[in-house]
């Protein structure tokens, strides 16, 4: 079957915004619970050098281990940003299965890896198409529906490569005095991006996270000061949004917030909200 998946980056410039909780969340839930009947495949890519998306899912679908099965034999994101040895011959986009790890047979990932700290420092910017690439040279797009990208919290090689591939981008946003800022600078950024690459990259929306179910009225004004301001008056901010609940953290079922019924009921919501953005 022939697909016509859409790649959606997730991204803030502020950490701590619940931006992996929702990644993960969306993956799981449209691989595996949003509607059977469509039988959604769904590729997670872990651009983030914390890697926290992998472990996440690794602790609730794979039973091997990552550091002997994965790390070690370099089946991570991190082989997009390696260095190219021979400087005559034409980069080679690895095949597809030399990267994706199989959870389920609906949900898919490309781990990251906490080398991409080091990474960084030394990063070739001409290496931000390769993610691109190996997406196009795969055929990503034929046999997902989605491709779901966690980025890093910071401008770097690794983010742009995230949005150079991407035909959506997601702002996840916890409710604060300081949420202007990263979303101001993430904007200014990718306008940037945009004009350089004249790529088609379009903003699915804002979606709140970590909100209390009843908000207190101090609560209610910021977030209504938050939604008149003018850098995000042309934002869509979704209805739906991610509740606090704090079993993520520390409950007995794990980090993924589709095993606990609040946040599976919140991410039923979000991604309806979400095909409708990117219908």
């Amino acid at each position: 079957m022939t697909r016509n998946g859409k790649v959606i980056s997730l991204i803030n410039m502020k950490g701590g915004v619940g931006k992996t909780t929702l990644s993960v969340g969306i993956a799981d839930y449209l691989a595996e619970y949003f509607n059977k009947d469509e039988n959604y495949k769904v590729l997670l890519i872990d651009m983030d050098p914390q890697f926290n998306s992998t472990q996440a899912l690794f602790e609730a679908y794979y039973k091997g281990d990552y550091f002997k099965d994965i790390f070690s034999i370099e089946k991570t994101v991190s082989k997009f940003f390696k260095p190219q040895v021979n400087f005559t011959e034409v980069y080679q986009s690895p095949p597809a299965d030399e990267l994706v790890v199989e959870l389920t047979d609906n949900l898919h990932i490309i781990c990251g890896d906490l080398n991409l700290v080091l990474a960084n420092k030394s990063a070739d910017y001409s290496h931000t198409k390769r993610l691109r690439r190996f997406i196009h040279a795969n055929k990503l797009k034929e046999k997902y529906d989605f491709i779901i990208i966690d980025c890093p919290p910071t401008l770097t090689i690794y983010t742009e490569s995230a949005l150079l591939a991407s035909d959506y981008y997601v702002i996840p946003n916890r409710l604060d005095i300081y949420s202007l800022i990263g979303i101001k600078a993430l904007q200014q950024s990718i306008g940037h991006l945009i004009s350089e690459e004249g790529i088609n990259l379009q903003c699915a929306g804002l979606i709140h996270t970590l909100l209390d179910d009843n908000l207190t009225k101090k609560q209610q004004d910021l977030k209504n000061r938050f939604e008149s301001m003018d850098e995000v008056e042309d934002l869509y901010i979704f209805t739906a949004y991610m509740s606090l609940v704090r079993d993520i953290q520390v409950g007995k079922q794990g980090p993924l917030p589709t095993r606990y019924k609040k946040s599976r009921d919140d991410l039923h919501d979000i991604c309806l909200e979400l095909m409708n953005q990117i219908q």
